[in-house]
């Protein structure tokens, strides 16, 4: 695969080719798993004693601006690939902030609750809060 061919901005008629958006949908997701991996290292390190925090913290503040730019890229190829535009409330209500993924423990964990609706009025209405403290205290 030759890296300048998918580069070239004379090539307008590629953007609608669904091969290349399939390749560049391939880079984005590698590339946001990468970030993903990378800011979660970046907060274990802060934790270690003897860190540089403004240093890590100004890393960790660009890998999740970088990070921003390729869920926005994503987001936009996705768009294009189905043709529509999905609407705006749903789609930012749906996707986590940095902060979310860094706080959880892996990608896994990330992942899995991205995938995860939001909690609703009703499931919260159905909580028998009395039981769920007796739970957490005995655990």
């Amino acid at each position: 695969m030759d890296a300048r061919k998918n580069d070239d901005p004379n090539m307008p008629e590629a953007l609608t080719s669904s091969e290349y958006r399939a390749r560049l949908s391939t880079k984005l997701n590698c590339l946001i798993a990468v970030l993903e991996v990378a800011i979660a290292k970046i907060g274990r390190s802060m934790e270690m004693p003897g860190a540089n925090e403004e240093r890590l913290q100004k890393i960790r503040g660009n890998l999740e601006n970088t990070l921003s730019i390729c869920h926005r890229a994503k987001q936009t190829l996705e768009r294009t690939q189905q043709g529509r535009k999905a609407p705006r409330g749903k789609q930012e209500a749906a996707q986590m902030t940095a902060r979310d993924y860094v706080e959880l423990t892996s990608i896994d964990e990330y992942r899995k609750f991205r995938k995860m609706t939001p909690i609703t009025k009703d499931e919260l209405g159905a909580i028998d809060f009395d039981d769920l403290a007796r739970r957490l205290i005995d655990s």
